[in-house]
C-alpha cells in the first residue's frame, strides 16, 4: 500500500507543486519510520494545538495503513500532521484539496466538513515539508493559497492548528505586449513592478491578472529560518507559482523609519523554505526593494527587517 501510494504522489508532484492544481491521490501514506517535529508550531504528543513546543511520543507508527481520514479528526500515530482549513471569517473549508510536499513528493488529502486534513507518512528526519491549500477561482471571493512549512526533527506528530486561507480581491491585468516594466496594483496596497512579457504562470493557469492578499499577523505561521528578525508583512499572491524571468520589484505600505533596512523572501512552492533575501529600505510610508532587484516568484512574500 506504501508503495502504492508513493509512486502515485510522486508521478503527480510536477503537476500538483508546479501548477497548483487538483490532484487525487490517497491522501495518506502509511507507517512511519520515526516522529515529526513541529518549527515552533507543533503541539506536543498526538493532541494539543497549534503553537506549543514540539515534544517526542517515543516511537515511530509502524505498518502501512492509512491513519485518521478526510475530517476524521483522529490525530495519525507517529510521523504525521493534522490541521483544519479555515477562511478569514475563521469558518471551516470542507472538500477542498490539501497537499503535504517537500522536494521529492506530494501527499494528498481533501479537507472533511469540519475542514480537518490528516496525514501520516515515512521520511527520512530530519525533512522539510510544507503543507498548503490550492486556489479556488470557483468560489466567489477567490480563494488563494494558505502555506505552514514544517521541519520534523523528532518522533511527534504535528498538529498544524487552524490554517488561514486567504481571500484574493480583484487583481491588476498585466500586459505582455509591453516591452517596458509595468507597475501593478495587486491588493492591500501592495505594489509590483515587472515586465510582464517574462512572466511566466504555472502549467494550468493564466495570467488573466495579479493579486496579493494581506496576511493578518496573528495569522502568519512560524517562519523559523527568520531567526531573530522582525516580520514585517505576509502576502498571499496569485497566480501561486508565476515565476519571472527578470526581478519583480516589490513596494509595500509600512510606517517604518526612513532608512530602516528590510529583507523581501519567497516561501517555496515545494518545502516552504525562504528564498535568498532581497536587500530593500522604507521611506516612511512604504517599503521597498533596491533598484532592479527583486522577487523571481509569486507565492508568499515575506518582508522583515
Amino acid at each position: 500500500m506504501m508503495n502504492r501510494a508513493l509512486l502515485l504522489t510522486v508521478a503527480l508532484i510536477t503537476s500538483a507543486c508546479d501548477d497548483g492544481g487538483s490532484t487525487s491521490g490517497t491522501g495518506h501514506a502509511g507507517g512511519g519510520d520515526g516522529g515529526a517535529g513541529g518549527d515552533g508550531g507543533a503541539a506536543a504528543g498526538t493532541g494539543g494545538g497549534a503553537g506549543g513546543e514540539a515534544a517526542a511520543t517515543g516511537g515511530g507508527a509502524g505498518g502501512d495503513g492509512a491513519a485518521g481520514g478526510p475530517g476524521s479528526g483522529a490525530a495519525p500515530a507517529g510521523l504525521g500532521v493534522t490541521g483544519v482549513l479555515a477562511d478569514e471569517a475563521g469558518q471551516p473549508i470542507g472538500g477542498a484539496p490539501v497537499l503535504l510536499c517537500n522536494t521529492t513528493v506530494c501527499y494528498t488529502d481533501s479537507s472533511g466538513a469540519d475542514g480537518r486534513f490528516t496525514f501520516r507518512f515515512d521520511a527520512k528526519l530530519p525533512v522539510d515539508f510544507v503543507v498548503k491549500s490550492m486556489e479556488d477561482v470557483g468560489t466567489a471571493p477567490r480563494r488563494g493559497v494558505t502555506l505552514r512549512p514544517l521541519r520534523f526533527v523528532d518522533a511527534v506528530t504535528v498538529d498544524a492548528g487552524s490554517l488561514f486561507v486567504p481571500e484574493l480581491p480583484a487583481g491588476a491585468v498585466p500586459d505582455p505586449r509591453r516591452s517596458e516594466p509595468q507597475t501593478l496594483e495587486v491588493g492591500d496596497g501592495l505594489r509590483l513592478t515587472a515586465r510582464c512579457a517574462d512572466l511566466l504562470a504555472p502549467l494550468g493557469a493564466s495570467l488573466h491578472d495579479i493579486a496579493a492578499r494581506k496576511i493578518p499577523p496573528e495569522r502568519v505561521p512560524p517562519l523559523a529560518e527568520l531567526g531573530g528578525e522582525e516580520l514585517v508583512a505576509v502576502y498571499a499572491l496569485y497566480p501561486f507559482g508565476t515565476s519571472s524571468g527578470s526581478p519583480i520589484e516589490v513596494e509595500a505600505p509600512s510606517d517604518l523609519a526612513p532608512g530602516t533596512p528590510v529583507r523581501f523572501r519567497s516561501m517555496s512552492k515545494y518545502d516552504g523554505k525562504l528564498s535568498a533575501a532581497v536587500a530593500g529600505e522604507a521611506d516612511g510610508a512604504v517599503v521597498k526593494t533596491a533598484p532592479l532587484s527583486g522577487i523571481d516568484e509569486l507565492t508568499w512574500l515575506v518582508i522583515s527587517r
